[in-house]
């Protein structure tokens, strides 16, 4: 159940979940209500994994009205899940990305515990950042060998904010024989990932499904189909100078602006990724 104050509405279609009932009424406070209701017990394990991924959307919202909307959005989110799964395999520059994101998680579990680590990971909540932790944010870009940029997709993407730093992570990749030496598939750095977390902590594997799941990845789909190799990672510091656009430089009524950042451009601000997890323990 989601409280927020009276009078608040949020002007959005509310999906309908298989096995699973929203209804919306004023609470006894006056208050209004926001309610997902299990109507089958045996998609118990299911259900709390859907309300453990609505409280995390929600944990950096400020205010009722964005908190609500935000629980709406990921209903949404799962509305296919609870079909059935994903129903669209993700596309190959969305595999791409998810490989970076789940190459730095890997490394992220070598400083942090697992859960803290899986907490951290909040590109599949729809959050500007991939990962944000200790007072530091992380966005993280898996690029093709074969190209010396990286698409960036919003003006706020590279934007620093106050109380963190900022730092670019930026994995190279090349195409590969199913053969090659230290070659992988999406599907097999998922197992590698789960298999390394949960050695440490079993019980994060099913907070580690949720976030696969929104970030739109399902076993019912095969990538066993195209294998990567990882030949290089960079690391680069977004701080005063380094090539970017920034919302507050756009014009008025400029929005949305996608656009490719050059990385021998941002070669001044480089720095080792090891640097990202000095003051990190994995204790």
């Amino acid at each position: 159940m989601l409280v927020v104050a009276a009078g608040v509405v949020v002007d959005e279609a509310r999906p309908t979940l298989n096995g699973i009932e929203i209804t919306e009424a004023p609470d006894q406070d006056g208050k209004h209500a926001f309610v997902l209701v299990l109507k089958r017990e045996e998609d118990r394990e299911l259900f709390q994994h859907l309300c453990e991924d609505i409280v995390e959307a929600c944990r950096s919202k400020v205010g009722d009205q964005a908190v609500l909307s935000a629980t709406i959005r990921r209903a949404w989110k799962w509305h296919s899940l609870l079909r059935g799964g994903p129903s669209q395999r993700l596309g190959p520059e969305e595999q791409q990305g998810l490989i970076g994101e789940l190459l730095f998680l890997e490394r992220l579990i070598d400083h942090l515990k697992p859960k803290a680590a899986i907490e951290a990971w909040r590109g599949p909540l729809d959050e500007p950042k991939d990962f944000a932790f200790a007072g530091r944010a992380v966005e993280v870009k898996a690029r093709h060998a074969s190209k010396d940029a990286v698409k960036i997709s919003s003006e706020n993407q590279l934007q620093v904010i106050d109380g963190q730093t900022l730092s670019l992570v930026v994995f190279a990749l090349t195409a590969s024989a199913d053969s090659a030496p230290q070659s992988i598939t999406l599907d097999g750095l998922v197992l590698r990932a789960r298999e390394k977390l949960t050695l440490i902590d079993p019980s994060a594997e099913d907070v580690f499904d949720a976030r696969l799941l929104s970030a739109g990845y399902s076993t019912e789909h095969d990538y066993s189909d195209t294998w990567w190799i990882e030949i290089g990672t960079n690391a680069y510091s977004v701080a005063e100078g380094f090539p970017r656009i920034e919302a507050i430089s756009l014009p008025p009524g400029v929005s949305s602006v996608t656009y490719w950042l050059r990385l021998d451009q941002c070669a001044p601000f480089e720095h080792a990724i090891a640097d990202l997890f000095m003051s990190e323990s994995a204790e």
